[in-house]
């Protein structure tokens, strides 16, 4: 552990340091210190060790880079990612049975590991990101961008499902939209973009139990699809304050805002956040 503690520190000291010296000499440091580094042993305290071990593994497999990472440490990456979310998925559940939650020894170390996998551009590492890395920040949700049709599918799944969480949802509708507008360069299918109306559809529509981040960015995904159906929807609770009313956002300023946001998109007003 201490090994580990004072690579890991070398490490964050070399990238810091690496604008200051040759770029040739900070590589070959860089690979030093990569090399000292028991990626296996590692691998283990980031599976088996307590919260801080956990999160200063996380810290080292960060540090190394997807490019110096060996299968074993891509693999416990992963498996620490799933882990952790089905952790939360299970707060989540017990959050709303009323039972009383533990506090977590490490709750942004779920965010940590989920960035971690997403640096690794590993296609295989799609399903992980989308079941438990969207949500926890922009890194997943970027990655299964980057990786455009080849992911459509598990997030659309995520996001039609009713067992997802609501973050879950919410974040895939964000991501859903960042690969539309990016298909310039990363091509969707006809089909992708029939199931992703479908998508915004039934989010736009249905009123049981509907979260109002997700209503907004459904409104943002069915603008950027450009379907004359889906348009005259949004433009429905754009002015009918009863058609938001009825899709179960009772709040007054909510529906004001969600009427603003549906508004504003009708208008040509690009949404937000924007792809990187």
């Amino acid at each position: 552990m201490l090994k580990i503690l004072m690579v890991a520190a070398a490490l964050e000291c070399g990238s810091s340091l690496a604008a200051q010296v040759p770029a040739d000499v900070a590589a070959r440091v860089h690979q030093q210190l990569v090399a000292q580094i028991d990626q296996q042993a590692l691998a283990q305290q980031l599976l088996e060790g307590s919260a801080a071990e956990r999160g200063v593994a996380v810290a080292v497999a960060e540090a190394l880079g997807a490019a110096n990472t060996r299968p074993e440490l891509h693999a416990a990456l992963v498996a620490a990612l799933e882990r952790e979310g089905r952790i939360q998925v299970e707060r989540v559940r017990a959050d709303r049975r009323g039972e009383v939650l533990q506090e977590q020894e490490d709750p942004e170390f779920i965010a940590h590991v989920a960035r971690t996998v997403a640096a690794l551009h590993d296609p295989g590492t799609i399903p992980a990101l989308v079941n438990y890395g969207l949500g926890t920040g922009s890194p997943p949700r970027d990655a299964l961008v980057a990786f455009g049709e080849q992911a459509a599918p598990a997030v659309l799944s995520a996001v039609m499902s009713p067992d997802s969480r609501h973050e879950t949802v919410d974040d895939g509708l964000v991501t859903l939209r960042f690969m539309v507008e990016g298909m310039a360069t990363h091509p969707l299918s006809a089909d992708t973009i029939t199931q992703m109306r479908r998508a915004a559809a039934q989010h736009l529509t249905t009123g049981k139990g509907l979260q109002v981040t997700t209503l907004w960015w459904a409104i943002d995904l069915a603008i950027v699809l450009n379907d004359a159906k889906l348009r005259d929807t949004v433009q429905s609770i754009a002015s009918d304050w009863n058609a938001v009313w009825d899709r179960g956002v009772l709040d007054l300023q909510l529906i004001e805002q969600a009427q603003k946001r549906a508004a504003d998109r009708l208008a040509g007003i690009p949404a937000l956040p924007r792809p990187d």
